[in-house]
């Protein structure tokens, strides 16, 4: 018999085969991690350090570390603090993070009803958070310095819906169920940070962060009408009656982690700093349940989410006169294993996540001459994460002021990507 796509032989009897396939496809998929591959969501992490000044520079701040915010930042930078200070921090997310929506995982579109495009379709979805960031309080003990703070790491939903992806299958046309899926992720932490200066070129920083890891992924997958030889190509509609599958994981957990963090004054006007930060982890239930006609089939489990590791590395220069301020940091965020499922007590083939490489760079021109003093600065950065199906690459630019005076400091950031825009207002007060 030949091979004709377009309209596919006997449809009853390959309707039962491809249904059985999208059932199991659906339930051994990883939830969050399946629809990450095919509905293409992502999890979004912000790993710019907090602060309106830190945002002004692009996140580059390893290496400078001059403020309150150096407890997330690099707790080493601690010990350049020479006063009590309490620091606040607001911030804006706009957010319009993209998603797969339908096209085709492979082979050529066929023209028929909505498989007309070879490739990904993509879609995008939109939310706004508010509301403080980040907080923390900073009292210097000679060659110590101690600091306490709170910080939200995460906040991130995403809503989205897709038609499934056409693919090739022995010559016929195949096609993965619609999905409708929200994730809702929320990370707090609360933290203590120690710095002690060795001497006047090196400093180091310990810091322990307790952290409430919250997720919520449901996912809802439809299956085309496989009854007819024209059914495959159809819009699917997202109804009860096409319901096939349906996976829901709950996520909520707390978790002890560590930082530490080293500062180098290589010169008078060079300094380095290292900094790592170990991701927390959460885990809980997870159900996927599958409808054959009028019988429903139950598969528990449990997923565990781990917060990623980073590593960071910054250099920073000033000028002789400290007008001029330049700063630099590379990041290594460690994705490898984020999202980890098992159901009935057997691990689930996941989609394997790869770490990702962050570069930021900065700059601040200050005008000392005038009380208070006032500052601008430029930045940007970049994450480069080959592991993503929707964009490999992630460019922000980021811009900020700043007025300080004797014992208060103001500072606006603002960070725009095609993904993200966030704006940050943050006060010093210095005691």
């Amino acid at each position: 018999m030949p091979s004709d796509r377009s309209s596919p032989p006997c449809p009853h009897r390959r309707a039962g085969r491809l249904a059985a396939a999208l059932v199991l496809a659906v339930l051994l998929a990883t939830p969050g991690a399946g629809a990450q591959t095919l509905a293409g969501n992502r999890f979004n992490f912000n790993f710019s350090n907090p602060g309106a000044r830190s945002l002004g520079f692009g996140g580059a701040f390893a290496a400078l570390a001059d403020d309150a915010t150096a407890a997330f930042a690099n707790p080493a930078g601690l010990v350049q603090l020479t006063r009590p200070e309490v620091s606040v921090e607001w911030r804006l997310w706009d957010r319009a993070p993209v998603f797969l929506a339908g096209g085709r995982i492979d082979g050529e579109a066929t023209g028929i009803g909505l498989d007309v495009h070879d490739g990904f379709l993509v879609g995008r979805d939109g939310s706004e958070a508010f509301g403080p960031s980040f907080a923390s309080v900073v009292v210097p003990r000679g060659r110590w310095c101690f600091a306490v703070y709170g910080h939200r790491l995460a906040r991130f939903e995403l809503s989205s819906e897709s038609q499934g992806f056409f693919f090739d299958d022995d010559g016929f046309t195949g096609r993965s169920p619609a999905l409708r899926e929200r994730v809702d992720l929320d990370v707090v932490s609360a933290g203590l940070a120690a710095a002690w200066r060795m001497n006047d070129r090196l400093r180091f920083g310990l810091g322990v962060v307790y952290s409430d890891v919250s997720l919520g992924i449901a996912t809802a997958a439809f299956f085309p009408d496989l009854t007819t030889s024209d059914g495959v190509f159809e819009e699917i509609p997202l109804t009860p009656d096409r319901l096939g599958s349906v996976e829901e994981a709950a996520i909520d957990g707390r978790d002890w982690t560590v930082q530490a963090g080293a500062l180098w004054s290589v010169s008078d006007r060079v300094t380095a700093g290292l900094v790592y930060r170990q991701g927390a982890e959460s885990e809980g239930p997870v159900r996927a349940t599958a409808l054959f006609g009028d019988e429903t089939v139950i598969f528990p489990g449990t997923a565990t989410f781990a917060v990623p590791d980073v590593v960071g590395l910054g250099l920073a220069y000033r000028s002789a006169n400290g007008v001029v301020t330049v700063a630099g940091e590379l990041d290594r965020v460690g994705y490898d294993g984020l999202l980890r499922t098992r159901l009935e007590g057997v691990d689930i083939a996941e989609r394997e996540y790869q770490d990702a490489w962050e570069y930021h760079l900065g700059a601040e021109y200050a005008l000392l001459r005038l009380r208070p003093i006032l500052a601008f600065r430029l930045g940007g950065w970049v994450e480069a994460n080959g592991d993503d199906i929707v964009e490999d690459r992630f460019t922000h630019l980021a811009a900020g002021l700043g007025i300080a005076a004797d014992s208060f400091q103001i500072d606006l950031g603002a960070d725009f990507s095609d993904e993200v825009d966030t704006l940050s207002l943050s006060v010093i007060y210095s005691f």
